[in-house]
């Protein structure tokens, strides 16, 4: 009996093992890493190249409804403007005074209400930061007529106006870099009080002169920094960079000797009639003083916050597979039991059968 016991016990484990080690990749989520010092560097192809003014010295660009939003920087040559995507040329252009130097830009929406109707109608401005002088301007969508200004602490360097709100409600919030480790969010467009600060880990520590930023969909923030020509894919739930796109070599290619320091990105919006989902996502980046515009497609991973691989795996019926798994497992481990048990060796002799009887 003691023999037998072990047999069956031995059994089950092997077959649990078994189970464990096929099923447990594919349906669980991968085991947390400490260990985020790595940022995978991720290629990028050209697709298209479109002239840019070598006198503009870039610190934020946006694309909304076809047109280029960029704005420029250094005292009595800043600008906030309108550039035509095919073309290049400046459509329409407005001069900040010379004690202000711009910064960062981003488009933001949002529900205003009607009065007049009792309802809400979407509205979009433009929002510019500018470096040392605690302001920032509202310019309208069309006209870039300025309509008011606002303030905030510290420095401002990159501006972007949050794809997924942090917030409850229908309006969005704003990223904002200082040139720090740190990314701070606003949950409205009132800059006085940050309702999170996060700070950005890299290549195991954190990591300053976060620049330009641009918004992505889910918790992601792209940012270049101040000197670098490469762009960060950052996860905002953690702070942590997972993946990278070097972009040195294009401007040593492509661009001229005076082009300053990569700094300006912006997502190209999202057509399936055009960019199929199997393709990658464009954007389009420039630099200080650079000779062109450049669309990309960069093909960045499904990563989570600790920079593991995102299983594609319908989130509705992972569950189900799940328990599934764990029924079928239990199953298998009573009917091994049961086959186990009915096929006992025989211990006893049989009853003899004598030529007693005839």
């Amino acid at each position: 009996m003691c023999c037998r016991s072990s047999s069956k016990i031995s059994q089950i484990i092997l077959v649990s093992i078994f189970i464990s080690s096929v099923f447990s990749p594919i349906f669980s989520a991968q085991d947390e890493s400490d260990n985020f010092s790595e940022v995978k560097e991720v290629s990028f192809d050209i697709i298209s190249i479109i002239p840019h003014d070598t006198n503009a010295f870039t610190q934020g660009l946006e694309i909304y409804d076809g047109k280029f939003y960029e704005s420029t920087g250094l005292y009595g040559e800043s600008s906030v403007r309108i550039v035509n995507m095919s073309t290049g040329e400046v459509e329409l252009q407005w001069n900040l005074s010379e004690e202000h130097f711009g910064e960062g830009l981003t488009i933001h929406c949002y529900q205003k209400n009607e009065s007049n109707f009792n309802a809400s109608k979407s509205t979009c401005e433009i929002y510019q930061l500018t470096w040392k002088e605690q302001i920032g301007f509202i310019y309208n969508l069309s006209t870039l007529e300025p309509l008011k200004d606002f303030t905030y602490a510290g420095e401002g360097w990159g501006l972007c106006s949050s794809k997924s709100s942090n917030m409850a409600g229908s309006n969005q919030g704003f990223w904002i870099s200082d040139g720090s480790t740190y990314l701070q969010y606003f949950d409205t467009s009132n800059f006085s009080n940050s309702s999170q600060i996060l700070e950005i880990i890299a290549f195991g520590s954190p990591i300053d002169k976060w620049n330009e930023l641009e918004c992505l969909d889910g918790p992601y923030v792209l940012a270049n920094r101040w000197y670098d020509d490469s762009l960060y894919h950052i996860n905002t739930n953690s702070g942590n960079v997972c993946q990278k796109v070097d972009f040195s070599e294009l401007r040593t290619e492509f661009e001229l000797e005076s082009s300053g320091v990569l700094n300006g990105i912006a997502l190209s919006p999202r057509n399936d009639n055009i960019i199929p989902e199997n393709q990658s996502q464009t954007y389009w980046i420039t630099g200080k003083n650079w000779s062109n515009y450049y669309e990309v497609s960069i093909d960045f991973e499904n990563l989570d916050e600790n920079c593991q691989i995102i299983l594609e795996v319908d989130s509705q019926n992972q569950s189900f597979f799940n328990s599934k798994i764990g029924y079928f497992s239990i199953l298998f481990l009573l009917l091994l039991v049961f086959v186990s048990t009915s096929k006992k060796r025989q211990t006893q002799k049989p009853p003899r059968l004598g030529n007693d009887e005839e």
